[in-house]
């Protein structure tokens, strides 16, 4: 089966970033944030490398918050920005044919 799910960040080694369930629960218990500030809690720098350490604990579970910003440190900032940003709309889905699908079903509903 193929992960489309999963976008590789190229540390000291192809490493996965994958936001499924488990990351998601730790990411929100870790931060005490609610669901509905997801978004908004990502577009901060120290929030956005939480979630890619837990994401990258999620593939190695001996990977501590400290050796994670070493393996970030590798990388621009950018890169981190850049990947951590589609780690989230893949994990979500494309959110522009979710949409597109409601629109369709509900043509007349004013947006």
């Amino acid at each position: 089966m193929e992960n489309n799910d999963i976008v590789i960040l190229e540390l000291d080694r192809p490493r996965q970033l994958r936001l499924g369930h488990k990351v998601l629960k730790r990411y929100l218990a870790k931060t005490g944030l609610k669901m509905k500030q997801f978004d908004e809690s990502v577009q901060d720098y120290e929030n956005l490398c939480c979630l890619i350490y837990e994401m990258l604990h999620e593939e190695d579970p001996n990977l501590t918050p400290e050796a994670c910003d070493d393996l970030l440190d590798m990388v621009p900032i950018s890169e981190i920005y850049l990947k951590g940003a589609e780690a989230i709309k893949v994990g979500f889905g494309n959110q522009d044919e979710t949409e597109s699908e409601e629109k369709a079903k509900n043509p007349t509903k004013v947006q």
